[in-house]
């Protein structure tokens, strides 16, 4: 079954943000009742680790979008029909290890269950639990239950056994907490004596085979930051080939938007039972809405890079300079309007020069046709200003190609557009660009002829 909406995994842990965290004295003197401070954090750390699989989306096709929830997590949707629900836990390192019992309430694995149960255990859901925490190593503790998770286990001994501890921890939370996809059992004094419903435990192995406990060498909210602009924000950036993008602000902006999503509304049961379903959430335009806000695709998080100022160079240094495609129709419309024959070559040049400096430094992104668009038509209208204004000066009759073409070196310049594009470019390259539009035959230098009866000189 294809699945088109996601769902994020709420309850999360508000431990106190590690202790030896840099805070800013200006900071450190907090006003009373400030429990919020430390909550918004964690809530950062959760859209920090949701930006991996943002950043992620840039060069991994197999990724179609994530969707981000009210406070909470975040899901992965995937090409190939698959949806992965996460559920992000930050532990700080004074605490205990993560057990097995830890591991089912306060690190949610009892709500990603249930999150599970509500999509109706599809075959195309499967499920991450993300903590910095680690876990306790001890025999039969929750490393050798990570080491059991997934459809091809490190561990396959004693998973009855460990299947059978969950169950009870999930019983024993259903007692205080309302997951409705979890049995209500008569309550015990011990663990041993929680009775287990029937199918209950292979339910759980279920759960077990479509589950990933990831806590190796996961960052904690001290370096989170760090880690997704070194090593997945810049090789991005390297594999897209894009220049000068400043790194650190287009993270912040990612993680931003990704915020943003988070602030939709909530309703998180609903969006699990239209994950089993999607073709229900095709009835209810209000809540595709609703999905459509916490949605990022690719290209969303492409429109949040950031491009510092800087002036494309006319050509790129160290680099002969490429010959644009084209050029025959300009050269004609310019010999038929008397410009010098240096000028034709100089013309030719520019040209090519915006030709590099648009393909090698636009930004990639959807706007840029739009910006393109806008620029085209501001030069456009200054060259019809400029002939106009060349005729008028020129006796009637006579070639006013020359004085067209000096108006245009004088009236082409940055400051002189009200449009802008997604680089910063200079004088030449507008007129290149003039140039490349009036190969395209969207004005001429002269009288309007035939360009494709006319000989090329």
């Amino acid at each position: 079954m294809r699945v088109q909406l996601g769902v994020a995994v709420v309850d999360v842990v508000m431990d106190a943000v590690d202790d030896d965290d840099f805070v800013h004295p200006i900071f450190q003197r907090a006003p009373g009742e400030d429990g919020g401070t430390d909550t918004s954090r964690l809530y950062r750390y959760q859209a920090e680790v949701a930006a991996q699989a943002c950043l992620a989306m840039l060069t991994r096709d197999e990724i179609e979008y994530v969707v981000c929830e009210w406070h909470e997590d975040f899901a992965i949707a995937f090409k190939n029909g698959a949806v992965e629900l996460v559920s992000v836990k930050h532990r700080q390192y004074h605490r205990t290890l993560w057990n097995v019992g830890d591991l089912c309430k306060d690190g949610g694995l009892a709500h990603l269950f249930n999150s599970w149960r509500a999509c109706g255990s599809a075959d195309n859901v499967r499920l991450r639990l993300t903590t910095n925490g680690a876990l306790n190593t001890g025999k039969g503790n929750a490393a050798v239950l990570a080491r059991m998770c997934g459809p091809d286990p490190e561990v396959t001994a004693g998973v009855d056994a460990m299947a059978t501890t969950v169950a009870q921890h999930f019983l024993k939370i259903r007692w205080k907490q309302p997951y409705p996809h979890i049995p209500v059992v008569p309550e015990a004094k011990r663990m041993a004596d929680i009775a287990i419903p029937d199918g209950f435990v292979t339910t759980i192995k279920h759960f077990l085979a479509v589950l990933h406990i990831d806590y190796k060498k996961v960052p904690s909210l001290r370096f989170i930051t760090d880690h997704n602009i070194q090593q997945l924000l810049r090789p991005a950036i390297l594999a897209l080939e894009l220049d000068h993008v400043d790194d650190e602000a287009t993270y912040r902006r990612i993680v931003e938007r990704i915020e943003q999503a988070n602030r939709g509304e909530g309703e998180r049961g609903q969006l699990a039972e239209y994950i089993a379903t999607p073709s229900r959430a095709l009835h209810n335009v209000q809540m595709q809405q609703r999905i459509a806000r916490r949605t990022l695709y690719p290209h969303t998080v492409r429109e949040e890079f950031v491009y510092r100022e800087l002036t494309v160079p006319t050509f790129s240094p160290g680099r002969l300079p490429m010959i644009a495609p084209g050029g025959v129709n300009l050269r004609k419309k310019l010999v038929r309007g008397h410009v010098p024959d240096d000028e034709v070559a100089h013309a030719e040049s520019l040209r090519s020069a915006w030709y590099v400096a648009w393909v090698e430094h636009r930004s990639g992104l959807p706007g840029d046709s739009y910006d393109l668009a806008n620029m085209r038509l501001e030069v456009l209208d200054t060259a019809f200003d400029c002939r106009a204004d060349a005729q008028s000066e020129t006796a009637e009759g006579s070639p006013y190609g020359a004085r067209m073409n000096r108006l245009l070196r004088q009236r082409l310049t940055p400051d002189a557009m009200s449009a802008t594009l997604p680089i910063k470019i200079n004088s030449k390259h507008l007129r290149g660009l003039a140039y490349q539009l009036c190969d395209d035959c969207d004005y001429f230098f002269s009288d309007v002829f035939d360009v494709s009866e006319e000989e090329a000189s």
